[in-house]
Formats: structure tokens, C-alpha cells, sequence
């Protein structure tokens, strides 16, 4: 394959793949063995599924060895190659959410959301068409279900706040938690200062500043030693991270609350909206990773946010629109 495959191992039978979305270090998959048996926990676009493979190949895997793929839930860069990938894999459960089930059965109206948030030539770029999986390969979790992974426990609890089709895996022998979206999104480049830097994904269409909260609060009942994020790998000690993100969710929501008053009173449309929110929710984060001195310039660190605050931004409206 031409692309480079970058994966870290993190111990506990646990690899960390960069599925090298637009760049380096935005988004991973996580490989997971354990006496022989293997799964994937997100499997990002199609474009992933040749890393991934590669992954398999220079790991001396066996594709008749990858029993489960584990999609967080089904937004497309966590998701969005699953249709692909499963087809090399004959042993291969997908666990899905009960609400993302039906997306991957039948992605027709997923595709449909997808293009409308990003655009149709973006869409085939980054993503390429998504493929149907035959519902006799999906199994829906339920909340708090356990999984006997081949003698290593893993537990699905369902997450909303980020999306209502959406768990999260607390793994016993790592002592970690599997949190796609839910735990937040943190880029290495921008945490090399003072503190870390975290930020709620309130991408379209399910952001909720109500429950998010909770469901950070009940993952933290477990005491994990560690985070496994999508956006981007593994960190511990992730309590001072969790307050960051939980603030961050009410100052996301507080932002578009103010934001949207004083739009609808100039009778400005969505757009200007969508325009303003970004402007502000970045321009904070900018601010912020400034003061901690994290080593970047403003220019440099608006290149690496500048895509997510434009989608948190579409998500924050939709969020307002609901509220009306």
C-alpha cells in the first residue's frame, strides 16, 4: 500500500492505528487481542481498511482471528469503513449500538446525513460509498451488557450526550475506557504546555449539554487508569481532562445560547450563526492553548481545530434549533 501505516503499541494487548483522516494524529482505531482472538474498537473510512489490513499483516494476524469489530457509533470516521472491512474478515461480529444498527444494515439514509454535513465531492473524498452488512453478522448491545472476549471482560454502556447511538467499552485488564467521542477529543500537538487541552465534539445532529455530563459522570464511577480517544490515543490521568470537557460542554452551549439571541434580533440567517459560534469556540480554544504556552502559534493551532470547530459550530445550531 502507498500510505505509511503508524500504529503504537499501548501495552495490554491493545494498539493504537492512526487511520490517517486528513492528517496524521486526528483520528485512530484500536486493535485489541487476547488469547488469540482479535477486534477492532472503530474502524475508521474505507480509505482505513488497507491500513488496517497492513496492521494485521505486519502483527502476524490472521484474518480468520478478528472476531469483533466494535464500532463506537456510526458517524464515518469512526464507522464509516465497516461495510469494507468486514467483508475480508469471515469469523466478524459487529456490536453496534441498537440505535446504530440499523445505519450499518442499511446506510442509505446515513450516507444521505453525512452528505448534507459535509457535501457531496468532500463525501466521496474522505469517505467513498458506504456498503450495507447482513444483519445476521450484527448483534445489538444492550447497556451494561458484558462481552467474554476469550477471557478478558469488556463492558458496553450506552453514552449519549455526543450521539444517542453511541457506547462507550470499559475494559477490566486494562483498566481503561474505550470512549470514541464521549470523553472528548485531544490532539498531541496541542498538549505540550502547561495543561492539556480537551474539547467536546458537538458534531451534527444529537449534541445534548444535559446528558453529556451525566454520562462523563457515570463513566468516572468506573476509576480508570486510562482513556482510549478516537481524536487522538491514550492518556491517564484523566480526571483534570473530564472537568475540562465538562466545562467546556456549558461554555459550548452557553456560547450558541448568547450567540443565537443576538442573531435572531438582527435577522441574520444560519449561516452568519454558524459563522459567529465558530468564531467564538475558537477563538477560545485558541486563547486558551496560547496562555498554556503549549508551543504552537495562533496560526498553527487554528489549522489543527479549524475543521472540528466548523463542525462543532453546525452542531451547536442544530442544537439550537431543537431548543425552539
Amino acid at each position: 500500500m502507498s500510505a505509511t501505516v503508524i500504529y503504537q503499541e499501548l501495552g495490554y494487548g491493545i494498539t493504537c492505528i492512526d487511520t490517517q483522516l486528513h492528517r496524521r494524529g486526528l483520528a485512530c482505531c484500536y486493535l485489541i487481542e487476547h488469547n488469540g482472538a482479535v477486534g477492532f474498537i472503530d474502524t475508521g473510512t474505507n480509505n482505513s481498511v488497507p491500513i488496517l489490513l497492513e496492521v494485521l499483516k505486519k502483527k502476524h494476524l490472521a484474518k480468520e482471528q478478528v472476531v469483533y469489530l466494535m464500532p463506537t457509533h456510526v458517524h464515518l470516521d469512526h464507522a464509516g469503513g465497516i461495510g469494507s472491512l468486514i467483508k475480508h474478515f469471515p469469523k466478524a461480529t459487529v456490536l453496534i449500538h441498537p440505535r446504530g444498527a440499523r445505519h450499518i444494515i442499511n446506510p442509505e439514509n446515513l450516507e444521505r446525513g453525512s452528505v448534507a454535513v459535509y457535501g457531496e465531492e468532500a463525501f466521496s473524498k474522505v469517505f467513498g460509498n458506504l456498503f450495507p452488512i447482513d444483519e445476521s453478522r450484527v448483534r445489538k448491545m444492550k447497556d451494561g451488557e458484558v462481552l467474554d472476549f476469550n477471557g478478558r471482560i469488556l463492558e458496553f454502556l450506552h453514552a449519549p450526550g455526543h450521539a444517542f447511538h453511541h457506547y462507550c467499552i470499559w475494559d477490566v485488564t486494562s483498566r481503561g475506557i474505550f470512549s470514541g467521542d464521549t470523553l472528548g477529543a485531544s490532539y498531541p500537538e496541542l498538549n505540550n504546555g502547561r495543561a492539556r487541552f480537551i474539547f467536546p465534539p458537538s458534531t451534527p445532529v444529537q449534541f445534548d449539554p444535559e446528558l453529556w455530563p451525566q454520562t462523563i459522570d457515570r463513566l468516572m464511577e468506573y476509576q480508570a487508569d486510562r482513556i482510549f480517544v478516537t481524536h487522538f490515543g491514550m492518556y491517564k490521568n484523566i480526571e483534570p481532562l473530564m472537568l475540562m470537557l465538562k466545562r467546556s460542554i456549558r461554555d459550548y452551549s452557553e456560547t450558541a445560547l448568547e450567540l443565537g439571541a443576538l442573531i435572531r434580533s438582527s435577522d441574520a440567517n444560519s449561516e452568519s450563526l454558524t459563522s459567529s459560534i465558530q468564531q467564538s469556540i475558537e477563538q477560545a480554544s485558541i486563547n486558551y492553548l496560547l496562555d498554556q504556552q503549549c508551543g504552537l502559534d495562533a496560526i498553527a493551532i487554528k489549522e489543527l481545530i479549524a475543521s472540528d470547530m466548523n463542525l462543532n459550530a453546525q452542531g451547536l445550531v442544530h442544537w439550537l434549533s431543537s431548543q425552539n
